[in-house]
């Protein structure tokens, strides 16, 4: 699956230590990279089946589902199936920062 740029909404960098989950499987560790309101871009280093639905969750947060669009190495674009609302996109970024200014 190749890359293409088709964003909705800029994404903003961000380091957080998350955990994916395909459905039936257990979960794993992931690093999200960047966030933006419809979906993330993370590194993981357990090879994940694309086109599939995923759980993500993050810290204090509950699972969101989202869809893998794209596939690089262990880097994978990630859309929500339901996008987030800006205050909590705000809080997490906030929360989050990237060091990588």
């Amino acid at each position: 699956m190749k890359r293409g740029d088709h964003r909705v909404s800029s994404r903003t960098g961000v380091e957080i230590r998350a955990e994916v989950r395909e459905p039936g499987l257990g979960r794993v560790e992931a690093h999200i990279l960047d966030l933006s309101l419809t979906g993330f871009r993370m590194r993981c280093m357990t090879r994940l089946t694309g086109e599939k639905h995923i759980f993500m969750t993050l810290p204090s947060f509950t699972a969101l589902e989202s869809r893998i669009c794209w596939i690089e190495g262990d880097y994978y674009g990630c859309e929500f199936v339901k996008s987030l609302y800006p205050a909590v996109f705000d809080h997490i970024v906030t929360s989050f920062p990237s060091l990588k200014q």
